[in-house]
């Protein structure tokens, strides 16, 4: 590491836009200063650059001194990913920002801080009944995942987790409309306050990540979705179909 984060603390920027709730944070080093959420679901095409600004104005800084990005790679919203990585490829191009590649579900898991709480699964919304699910276990007050990102249908993970020596608590977005068809005696749902991802834990993981030099090529660096869009997986059944063309 060519400069310690004791002496360097670069200007940072945290976006968070895989899920129905938007955000922004920003910070020097490993200290968060601000984050502010969007106004309403789903605003982040309308609002993103906007709070982007806000926040610069806030902390007096401009564009071209933003080191760092951090962004929430997924798995998540297609389109909403989508938006974070141009546009944090847009700035590290500009401002040869160096970006960090946050996994969503281990942002989402940041939002229990209960200590009480030892076991708990993030649940996204995959659609076709599906969804993209993450399990993690706190050990020594750090969570651990147990069960990387994966497809799963609520019946699978009930018959996986539904006889776990201890409670397991459920976060996340997917839960909107399908709780019912997760909980069980042992399956427990979380209040919504903790189910939406938020920019400051991805600035608090991204900043760690940073420390080990952690860092994405800007070319290269595309979404971590676990599947292909719905779009594309129709096209490709389309064209694969005898006859077409």
């Amino acid at each position: 590491m060519a400069k310690s984060e004791i002496t360097y603390k670069p200007f940072a920027l945290a976006l968070e836009t895989s899920g129905r709730i938007g955000s922004v944070a920003v910070g020097c080093g490993s200290k968060l200063s601000d984050e502010k959420i969007f106004s309403a679901p789903l605003r982040h095409s309308a609002e993103l650059f906007d709070t982007i600004i806000e926040l610069l104005e806030k902390s007096g800084k401009k564009a071209n001194q933003i080191k760092r990005i951090y962004i929430s790679i997924g798995p998540g919203s297609f389109t909403g990913i989508r938006i974070s990585v141009t546009a944090a490829k847009m700035m590290a191009l500009a401002a040869q920002s160096r970006i960090v590649a946050v996994g969503t579900t281990d942002a989402m898991a940041l939002n229990v801080d209960d200590s009480s709480i030892r076991k708990i699964a993030t649940v996204i919304d995959a659609k076709r009944g599906q969804f993209f699910i993450a399990a993690f276990e706190r050990r020594n007050g750090i969570w651990q995942k147990t069960l990387l990102d994966c497809l799963m249908k609520a019946e699978e993970f009930k018959e996986k987790f539904g006889s776990s020596d201890e409670p397991v608590w459920l976060l996340g977005e997917g839960l909107l409309y399908y709780a019912k068809k997760f909980e069980t005696d042992n399956i427990k749902i979380l209040d919504k306050e903790y189910w939406s991802p938020r920019a400051g834990n991805v600035f608090r993981i991204g900043s760690q990540m940073a420390v080990k030099e952690k860092f994405c090529d800007p070319v290269s660096l595309v979404p971590f979705y676990l599947r292909k869009p719905e779009a594309e997986e129709n096209w490709e059944k389309k064209t694969s179909r005898p006859g077409f063309m």
